[in-house]
């Protein structure tokens, strides 16, 4: 299993999640954050607004070869995006039959007549040319082979897409290995969330072969999201032993910021980036956090720019209180204390806590006291 590379569509897959809209300046900002945490491309789509077609103009301009604009099998779309001063598009169709009947009403041979027209059109105009493939997932197997056939010669990516997320992890590394194994393109795969299965479906695609995976930041997105890729790149180096070219370090910081600028708030329990993931309040946890941290974290919180908690509340031990109030309380009253911090808390009446910066390679415990 070699690298896989970072096809990020937050700014656009992601803003299509309804109350999200991202100023032009945003966008900007996240581009750039983008860019340097190590996102190989960033999807946007120029067609969408006035601010979009100039978005595209400034980030290719900054990011050449990096920034792919999206469009549909529609030439004014096409010449939109010319006109953007773009260098790579993203053509998109489907290829389920309940879409080709229902919602384009056409025929799977005038659906791929279209396709290889565009990307024709777009390649004449000194366009680099990828393909995506809507509810690839659900298409006739024979047809989605046979159109990929009909056009991996003149695209870099093709991606197929389980647009409704219905796959599962098994079903998702059969089909990308089918793929894979029929196909002479690159293959990248963009995965919804309907089911809670995005990560896992994305980190068996990767195992089978994809060589790109798209995703957006804090897995922001249409209905339940797409692949969160905080989460991807996390499991990939830490339980697949893949170890991407990415700064780590910057996912907290880069998930907070969607956060902000899109108003949708993360879950505290949210994994990786969650306010939680890295706090820990009852007392066999905090005990055996304090003595060796791996006990209950996989890795460092710093790996991904958060920090450790240690939390004091109704579910607390004495370890922690003991550590807190050293030389200040005699040992005897420690009990005595737990027992009236246990009581308020159940009242709702406990706001303080006690927070730790652990190190763990030296298991120092640095004390930094404040209150929420």
């Amino acid at each position: 299993m070699g690298n896989v590379l970072i096809h990020d569509t937050t700014m656009r897959d992601g803003e299509q999640m309804p109350g999200v809209v991202f100023s032009f300046e945003e966008k900007l900002l996240l581009a750039e954050k983008f860019i340097d945490f190590g996102v190989d491309i960033i999807d946007i789509m120029p067609t969408v607004s006035k601010t979009e077609f100039r978005l595209t103009k400034k980030l290719t301009g900054l990011y050449p070869g990096r920034v792919s604009a999206s469009c549909r099998l529609k030439k004014e779309d096409v010449d939109i995006t010319i006109q953007s001063s773009a260098d790579r598009i993203t053509l998109f169709t489907p290829l389920s039959d309940i879409h080709l009947k229902r919602k384009l009403r056409i025929s799977r041979e005038e659906n791929l007549g279209r396709s290889e027209e565009m990307i024709d059109y777009a390649r004449a105009h000194g366009l680099e040319v990828d393909f995506a493939a809507e509810d690839s997932t659900r298409a006739d197997i024979d047809y989605l082979l046979s159109f990929i056939k009909s056009v991996e010669n003149k695209v870099n990516v093709f991606f197929i897409a389980d647009t409704l997320g219905c796959l599962t992890p098994k079903t998702t590394f059969d089909f990308v290995s089918k793929i894979k194994n029929n196909s002479a393109c690159n293959i990248g795969l963009h995965v919804h969330n309907d089911f809670g299965l995005a990560t896992a479906n994305a980190l068996e695609g990767i195992r089978a072969g994809a060589d790109v995976f798209s995703g957006t930041f804090t897995g922001i997105g249409e209905r339940a999201g797409n692949t969160p890729i905080e989460e991807v790149c996390i499991a990939l180096k830490f339980l697949q032993d893949m170890k991407m070219n990415v700064k780590y370090e910057k996912l907290t910081e880069i998930c907070r910021l969607v956060e902000e600028f899109s108003g949708v708030s993360l879950q505290r329990h949210k994994p990786i980036v969650g306010a939680n993931v890295f706090s820990h309040e009852s007392g066999i946890h905090v005990d055996g956090v304090m003595k060796n941290p791996e006990t209950y974290e996989y890795f460092d919180p710093v790996f991904v720019g958060q920090k450790r908690r240690l939390l004091i509340g109704k579910h607390s031990g004495k370890s922690l209180l003991r550590y807190v109030l050293k030389g200040y309380v005699q040992e005897d009253k420690i009990g005595e204390i737990l027992e009236r911090i246990k009581s308020v808390s159940e009242d709702g009446i406990l706001t303080a806590e006690n927070e730790f910066v652990t190190s763990r390679n030296t298991g120092h415990h640095q004390k930094v006291l404040g209150a929420v």
